[in-house]
C-alpha cells in the first residue's frame, strides 16, 4: 500500500462507520460516489464557456472561509437559480463599477443571497470570473488541443497548465487577472477541468511539508537550518503570492511522486485512468486527511485526522497515527500562537488602559498551551519523518540549483510555442 491508498482506506473503510450497519454501507457508498462524481467532473476534454462557469463561479465564496460556514450559502444561491448565467452577472444589472445592481439587490431582498454570498466584495470578484471566462475557456480549450498532438511531454504540460493559473491569478497573459482568484484557487479551477495541476491547499501543504525530504528540503531552502516548520510559515511561503515558487520547488514534485505511487492501483472501482485523473485523486485524498467532514454531502462522519489520532491506531497504522498527531497538534500550536499575540496585544492595551482591559492569566495560560502543542508536534513530526523515511525515495525533492528553474523556463516557452501557433502564417 502506499500513503495516498493508505488514507483512501481509511476514508472509506473507517470514516464512513456508523453503529447502524446499513447505515455505514450506504454512507461509504455515498462517499465512493461522491468521489466518482468528482472524477467524472475532472475530465479533461473541450469545454463549454457554460461548463467553466459552473465549475468556478461559487470558488470566490470559500476563499478563506471554512468551507462549514460557507457552503449552506452557497447552496441556497445555487438552488436560486441566480447564478446559473454568466452573461447576467457580468452584465451591470448584477454589480456596476463594484456597486450592488437591481439583480444582486433583488437576489439579497428574496433572501437568494445570504451570509458569504451577500458580501459586496464577493460579488465582484463573481463577476470579475464571469467576465473572464471566455478567455479561460479558450485557454483549457487550447490545453487540450496541445495535449492531444502528443507534442508536449509531461512536464511541458504541467509547466504550460501552470502558466494558466498564472495568469488567471497574477495575469500577464490572454487571460489576465481574474479578481479573488489567488494561486490556489486558480489551481483549484484548472483541477477541476481536467488539467495537470494540484490544489496547494493549505492542507495539502501541510501534509506534503511532514515528509522527512520535504521537510529537510523547506529548511534548506529557505534556510531555516534544523527548527521545525511552523504552519505559519507554510501559510507565509506555500500559500499567498510566494505559492507559485514554492508550489514548483515542492508541491509539484512531492505530488507528482505521489501519483506515481498509486499509477497501477485499481481503487474502488474508480476511473483513475483517463488524462490527468489520478493528479485529481491525490490532492483530493489528501485534502480530504484534515477538511471537516460532511454526511449529507460525502458520507464522511469524521475526519482521519481525529481518527487516527487515536492511541489504539499507534499500532495500527504507526505512520499515518503519526501524520496525524502531527497536523492535529501543529494546527494546536499554530492557534495557540495567534491567541497569544492576541493576548500580548491586550495586555499591552490594558498596560495603557487598565481599566477596559486586563489579561495577564489569558496570557500565561494561552503561552503554555503554545509551548505544550508545539512540543507535542515536534515529537509527532520527529517519529512521522523516521516512518516516512522507508515509503518515499530521497531523489523526488528537487534539489539541484541548476535545475530548480527549469519549470519556469518550460512554462514560458509553452506559453510562447502555443502563442505563436495560434498566429496565422504570414
Amino acid at each position: 500500500m502506499t500513503l495516498i491508498a493508505d488514507i483512501h482506506r481509511v476514508l472509506v473503510d473507517h470514516c464512513t462507520l456508523v453503529e447502524d450497519e446499513k447505515q455505514s454501507r450506504a454512507l461509504r457508498q455515498r462517499y465512493i460516489s461522491h468521489v466518482q462524481s468528482v472524477l467524472a467532473d475532472s475530465q479533461l476534454g473541450r469545454r463549454t464557456p457554460a461548463e467553466v462557469w459552473a465549475l468556478g463561479w461559487d470558488k470566490p465564496f470559500f476563499s478563506n472561509v471554512r468551507a462549514a460556514v460557507a457552503e449552506p450559502a452557497v447552496i441556497l444561491a445555487r438552488q436560486s437559480g441566480l447564478f446559473d448565467n454568466a452573461r447576467a452577472i457580468a452584465s451591470p444589472e448584477f454589480l456596476e463599477d463594484g456597486e450592488l445592481g437591481s439583480l444582486a439587490l433583488d437576489g439579497i431582498k428574496r433572501g437568494q443571497l445570504i451570509g458569504v454570498c451577500k458580501a459586496a466584495p464577493r460579488l465582484r470578484r463573481v463577476q470579475s470570473y464571469a467576465r473572464a471566462v471566455p478567455q479561460i475557456t479558450e485557454a483549457v480549450n487550447l490545453f487540450y488541443e496541445v495535449w492531444g498532438s502528443g507534442s508536449h511531454g509531461a512536464e511541458e504540460l504541467q509547466a504550460l497548465a501552470v502558466s494558466v493559473a498564472e495568469d488567471i491569478s497574477a495575469g500577464g497573459g490572454a487571460i489576465g487577472k481574474v479578481e479573488g482568484f489567488g494561486f490556489t484557487t486558480a489551481c483549484h479551477l484548472l483541477a477541476d477541468l481536467g488539467l495537470p495541476v494540484f490544489k496547494p491547499d493549505i492542507w495539502v501543504c501541510r501534509v506534503v511539508s511532514a515528509l522527512p525530504r520535504v521537510r529537510a528540503e523547506i529548511q534548506r531552502a529557505w534556510k531555516l537550518g534544523t527548527r521545525p516548520v511552523p504552519f505559519d510559515f507554510l501559510e507565509k511561503k506555500m500559500v499567498g503570492p510566494r505559492a507559485p515558487a514554492a508550489y514548483r520547488r515542492i508541491v509539484q514534485p512531492v505530488l507528482n511522486a505521489l501519483v506515481s505511487d498509486v499509477q497501477h492501483l485499481e481503487i474502488d472501482g474508480l476511473h483513475l485512468a483517463p488524462a490527468f485523473l489520478r493528479a485529481r485523486f491525490v490532492d483530493w485524498t489528501l485534502v480530504h486527511f484534515a477538511i471537516s467532514a460532511n454526511a449529507e454531502i460525502s458520507g464522511l462522519v469524521r475526519r482521519p485526522v481525529d481518527l487516527l489520532c487515536g492511541a489504539g491506531e499507534a499500532a495500527a497504522r504507526p505512520h499515518l497515527h503519526a501524520l496525524a498527531r502531527w497536523l492535529r497538534d501543529g494546527q494546536a500550536a499554530h492557534e495557540a500562537g495567534k491567541k497569544l499575540i492576541s493576548a500580548k496585544k491586550r495586555r499591552r492595551d490594558a498596560q495603557e488602559f487598565p481599566v477596559a482591559y486586563s489579561a495577564p492569566a489569558d496570557h500565561v495560560l494561552i503561552e503554555r498551551r503554545a509551548q505544550e502543542a508545539w512540543a507535542a508536534w515536534d515529537e509527532a513530526s520527529i517519529s512521522s519523518a523516521w516512518e516516512f523515511n522507508v515509503r518515499f525515495p530521497d531523489d523526488f525533492v528537487r534539489n539541484d540549483d541548476a535545475t530548480k528553474w527549469r519549470y519556469i523556463h518550460a512554462a514560458r516557452s509553452a506559453r510562447n510555442a502555443t502563442s505563436q501557433s495560434k498566429e496565422p502564417a504570414a
